[in-house]
């Protein structure tokens, strides 16, 4: 029975002199045995009137116990709190009918989704009598169309969330019309970006112009599939390698609605594939570096010899002096002598000592001590031991009282006697050389500053690489490894070392380190 055939049945319940008793006897007989549809009358106020068969199977009341009650006992709270009964009512009365979907409430309480009918009942003078209404049980169509909106949403999710695959799909046209988020990551567009526009975009001018976006969906529309590799354009403009498959999309009957497109990003592959066919290349450039390397190590273990054999030859010198006129040299002239004689000793051990440093930096055996100690005494005494012989040289230091760091105190020692070592050999000895260590939060930085030739920011760069000599016109001794292994010991201790220079100005090299708390 359907819905019109309930709505008549209540609509000619009033004419009874229409009918004569026998075929309104059937009438009422084939209302009460329909049991798919609740079919019940209701007076003028909303009350239950009549109650059928499928009234009872569906809502759970027996005739007994819901005729005489307000019909808005079938609602949801929500929905009586709204006034829905009384406004479906009063669109019956206005329209002559009301539709419409919803949940209602069976007599245990359960919800079912249900079709309402309402529909306004009058007399032959037209005066409003009651309402007939019609509920339908939909709740398995409901539950079917939320499991296929729920299956086509998680697909649709799923499709979204795949990251290393481009996946969307084309207008008949080649226009984009979904885009997912490994498009977006891949191609480099938003979706708003995107669709609406022509795929061919992705394509490189060149294919574009030989007509390969058009050839690949007519491929695809023939064949039904389409697969290819080749150079595909980013948003902003960078190529990559793609393999790409277009599939022809048709419905059930058969008729085309579009394509569907998944690209993955194959230039690595493309790269490796690249590089086994150039191995022979490589293999000739890679002797050439290795050429390099050993004239570079070459040149170092020149250069620290080199700067080795200074210092022993002024000592050597100076000792032959001592032994030959020792007898005939004033108490200040051999205190003298031997100060120079410490001075070379100790740019000997330096040296030595950044070579054992960088050795153990790469062997990743550098041991590095975290305790707190007292930065400040730490610097004066690196001023004091790098500038302990007799000198004109002027080196200020401006320490604050609170300045004790977390770190190794022995390395940080050797980071500002490295500093300070630079300071006095690429600035005028008429030029002052100043030390700062100041707290700043829960830092302390140490600056050394000297009034040199100063550094060009382009070779900023360069100072704390390795074999680093970025001026050696001037012969000043140095293994260029000096920077590269105070910045590693600042690092390795928690901290970071910078530089701030200008050509013709200066030179200021920061480091900091955690403050103690």
């Amino acid at each position: 029975m359907n819905d019109r055939a309930g709505v008549a049945w209540g609509t000619r319940t009033p004419v009874r002199g229409a009918l004569d008793e026998h075929t309104r006897d059937l009438l009422a007989l084939l209302v009460d045995s329909v049991t798919d549809y609740a079919i019940f009358a209701l007076d003028v106020n909303g009350h239950v009137a009549t109650w059928n068969a499928g009234a009872q199977r569906l809502k759970g009341y027996t005739a007994n116990e819901i005729i005489g009650s307000h019909f808005s006992q079938f609602y949801t709270e929500e929905d009586l709190a709204a006034g829905e009964p009384e406004r479906e009512l009063a669109i019956a009365v206005a329209d002559g009918h009301y539709e419409d979907e919803g949940w209602r409430l069976r007599r245990d309480g359960t919800l079912f989704w249900a079709s309402v009918v309402i529909t306004a009942l009058r007399g032959p003078d037209g005066r409003l009598i009651g309402f007939g209404k019609v509920t339908r049980d939909l709740t398995e169509r409901r539950r079917g169309e939320e499991l296929l909106r729920n299956s086509e949403e998680r697909f649709r999710l799923l499709v979204n969330s795949v990251s290393d695959y481009a996946i969307f799909l084309l207008d008949p046209d080649g226009t984009v019309s979904s885009w997912n988020l490994g498009a977006e990551k891949l191609k480099g567009y938003r979706a708003d970006e995107i669709l609406g526009r022509h795929f061919s975009r992705f394509y490189t001018q060149e294919d574009v112009r030989d007509g390969r976006p058009a050839a690949a969906l007519q491929t695809a529309l023939e064949c039904g599939r389409f697969e290819s590799e080749g150079w595909r354009v980013r948003k902003d403009g960078t190529r990559f390698w793609a393999r790409v498959v277009i599939t022809a999309l048709r419905g059930a009957d058969g008729e085309h609605r579009g394509f569907a497109k998944v690209t993955n990003d194959l230039t690595d592959r493309k790269r490796n594939e690249d590089a086994l066919r150039g191995v022979l290349s490589r293999e000739r450039e890679t002797a050439a570096q290795l050429r390099d390397l050993d004239r570079m190590r070459g040149d170092v273990v020149g250069l620290i010899a080199h700067d080795l054999r200074a210092p022993l030859g002024v000592i050597q010198s100076l000792v032959h002096l001592l032994t030959t006129d020792w007898d005939t040299l004033d108490t200040d002239d051999k205190l003298a002598y031997l100060a120079r004689i410490d001075a070379r000793a100790v740019t000997m051990s330096g040296l030595v000592d950044d070579v054992s440093d960088m050795a153990r930096i790469d062997a990743g055996q550098l041991e590095i001590e975290r305790a707190p100690f007292d930065l400040g005494d730490v610097a004066r005494r690196a001023v004091h031991d790098v500038v302990a012989l007799p000198t004109t040289r002027t080196v200020t230091t401006d320490i604050e009282a609170d300045a004790r760091a977390v770190g190794d105190a022995r390395r940080t020692w050797q980071v500002i006697a490295n500093l300070l070592s630079n300071a006095l050999k690429f600035s005028p000895a008429s030029e002052p050389i100043e030390v700062a260590v100041r707290r700043q939060r829960h830092d302390i930085v140490t600056s050394v500053r000297d009034h040199g030739r100063g550094i060009p920011a382009d070779l900023h760069h360069l100072l704390f690489q390795r074999f680093t000599r970025l001026d050696t016109s001037a012969g000043i001794p140095g293994s260029g490894i000096g920077l590269y292994i105070a910045k590693t010991l600042v690092e390795s201790q928690g901290g970071s070392m910078w530089v701030e220079s200008t050509p013709h100005v200066g030179s200021t090299f920061h480091f900091r380190l955690p403050a103690a708390t």
